[in-house]
């Protein structure tokens, strides 16, 4: 009893910790470093480029701490298939708090359509503002933004649940995956985020639940490409709704058993 109340406390003091520390490195990474390389980096397209890449390592090792301490434990089927992954869009389901994150740590270089709320009146609007698409903008400014970067050679992540879920429950999928494919021809790469129960990074959690007999264990499986060609000999619209059907069943509890665990 006394060792399950101890490993509680740590469990959430190092949470609360590191969440602190995101917060004052998100900062510190907005006010002073990207205006660094601001100074050395003139053109938007390269110094967007630039900080993610810089950003990617920050988080890396953030994510390195997190194992460290015992309060994560991060497994990837194929690390450096994401790692060099070039001209390619990850999707993802979006089970937790973290998933944003580590994913960007995986990658070297990727673009992010993100939630609006997040990009206005919070500690990390203005990295939001400067790297990444708020889900608000126009659609036709959404695709442009994301063809220029995928075209040059980088990468797009989003979720298409467009939140996290709740209790395990996947949200209805978007289609905003499969029309950026389909209008680019860049491929998809489904990546099933599982693990166990993560209590106090889901939506509804309250800040000092946590998992008290167990770190936050984290299983990303990195699928097959899901091609645009794929779906060419379909109209557009029905392209992308058999497009995102595929991806929400590839990405679904049920066919995933294997990577989901207590």
């Amino acid at each position: 009893m006394l060792k399950k109340k101890l490993l509680y406390i740590y469990h959430l003091l190092a949470k609360l910790l590191f969440l602190f520390l995101f917060a004052i490195g998100t900062l510190f990474v907005s006010l002073f470093v990207f205006p660094s390389i601001r100074i050395f980096v003139h053109k938007r397209l390269s110094f967007q480029k630039t900080c993610r890449r810089v950003l990617a390592a920050i988080l890396r090792f953030f994510m390195k701490m997190l194992c460290a301490s015992q309060l994560l434990e991060i497994k990837v089927s194929d690390r450096e298939k994401l790692r060099n992954l070039k001209g390619a869009i990850v999707v993802s389901n979006h089970p937790s708090f973290f998933d944003s994150v580590i994913l960007i740590s995986l990658q070297n270089c990727t673009d992010f359509i993100v939630k609006s709320t997040l990009s206005s009146h919070n500690v990390m609007s203005v990295l939001i503002r400067t790297l990444y698409i708020p889900n608000s903008m126009k659609w036709d400014d959404i695709l442009e933004r994301s063809k220029e970067n995928l075209l040059s050679g980088g990468t797009l992540t989003l979720f298409p649940e467009g939140t996290r879920s709740v209790n395990g429950v996947q949200n209805k999928f978007k289609k905003g995956a499969a029309r950026i494919s389909l209008a680019t021809g860049c491929p998809i790469i489904p990546v099933f985020i599982g693990g166990n129960k993560k209590r106090g990074l889901g939506k509804g959690d309250k800040f000092y639940q946590v998992n008290e007999n167990d770190k936050f264990r984290y299983e990303f499986v990195v699928k097959d490409a899901v091609s645009p060609k794929d779906f060419a000999c379909f109209p557009p619209p029905i392209a992308a709704k058999r497009m995102t059907e595929k991806l929400q069943e590839l990405l679904s509890a049920e066919n995933n058993r294997g990577a989901i665990y207590e």
